[in-house]
């Protein structure tokens, strides 16, 4: 699961923006590169847990991996390389499911709300070296000033975020030419995961879908 849905998950559970950010917190530390310490409140502590507990049950939920073998083999057989294939459909999965839950606007504000205490002199985390908090700063700035989640309803954008996902790993980075590619076939992925969205979140959101509508990417 992708860091939005993180957060869209977490504040079913407690919508304290400390939590939630705790609960987004491995996924943005590994976007901007930032070596983090201990967390600075228990708050932040507890979302970090919740992470890894979201991830191990996402991770392992027969929609999610079957619904990822489906669109590698599609992939593959589309011309992608089979670590590219594999690798693009996973992360595909979890980028189009987080442009599905933007619709979720109680989740979008609890995520506002998370980012603007992680810029502010509360800082999540003991921080290893001074530009690892530059580059928590940076990244929390260019979030809080960007489009995302809703961006994620683009699929021009899903595919560059792929791409760049997967561009540090030399056997899973998507070469230029199989881009298009890639962007072709993210309209049948994007159907596919609206089809399967609570199946793929299950319990994580029950509820939460009642408060919005499903809608095909």
């Amino acid at each position: 699961m992708n860091f939005f849905g993180h957060a869209a998950v977490a504040r079913l559970v407690d919508d304290d923006p400390a939590f939630l950010i705790g609960a987004m917190a491995p996924d943005l530390l590994k976007m901007c590169g930032a070596a983090a310490g201990a967390a600075t409140s228990p708050k932040v502590a507890a979302g970090e847990a919740h992470h890894l507990e979201v991830d191990a049950w996402f991770h392992g939920n027969p929609a999610f991996t079957q619904l990822s073998a489906w669109a590698a083999r599609a992939l593959g057989e589309a011309g992608l390389p089979h670590g590219p294939a594999r690798g693009a459909a996973h992360v595909g999965v979890e980028l189009v499911l987080d442009g599905i839950l933007a619709a979720d606007g109680p989740a979008r504000a609890a995520y506002a709300r998370s980012l603007a205490e992680a810029g502010s002199a509360r800082v999540p985390f003991v921080f290893d070296d001074a530009p690892s908090g530059a580059r928590w700063q940076a990244l929390v700035a260019r979030l809080r000033g960007g489009t995302i989640p809703e961006a994620y309803r683009d699929l021009d954008f899903v595919a560059a975020r792929i791409a760049g996902a997967l561009s540090r790993r030399p056997r899973l980075a998507i070469g230029d030419r199989d881009i298009p590619t890639l962007r072709a076939f993210l309209p049948a992925l994007a159907n596919r995961v609206a089809a399967e969205a609570r199946a793929l979140t299950g319990p994580l959101l029950a509820g939460a879908f009642a408060e919005t509508t499903i809608l095909a990417v």
